[in-house]
């Protein structure tokens, strides 16, 4: 694991595969737990593996999801308690189940009426 790596994500997570050539983040397995990470963003090359049906990303600091599309397979999303004002891609999730977002400000989710 890199050091830019490490800095990203903490301590090491068997289920991370990291290509940095690509800039492309893989993660795989049913669930992909991403809380409490700092985070502000979702890069646009953030993709979890075709067998993911679980993202958790409670506890962060994102303003905005985008390129949730790239994620075809979630059947569960949670985005609790961050800093959401706006989401995109969500109504393109047809196997999405379950979406929980309390603690946020969000103001617009695309494919939904406001």
């Amino acid at each position: 694991m890199t050091d830019f790596t490490r800095y990203l994500y903490g301590k090491p997570r068997p289920t991370l595969c990291f290509l940095s050539l690509l800039n492309l983040f893989i993660l795989p397995g049913p669930v992909v737990d991403l809380s409490a990470r700092g985070m502000q963003k979702l890069e646009p090359s953030f993709t979890c593996s075709e067998d993911t049906h679980t993202l958790i990303l409670d506890g962060n600091n994102i303003m905005k999801l985008d390129h949730l599309e790239r994620n075809p397979g979630l059947q569960q999303l949670s985005v609790a308690s961050n800093r959401l004002v706006r989401m995109m891609g969500v109504s393109r999730l047809t196997e999405l189940r379950v979406l929980n977002l309390p603690n946020n400000s969000i103001g617009y989710i695309e494919g939904f009426p406001s």
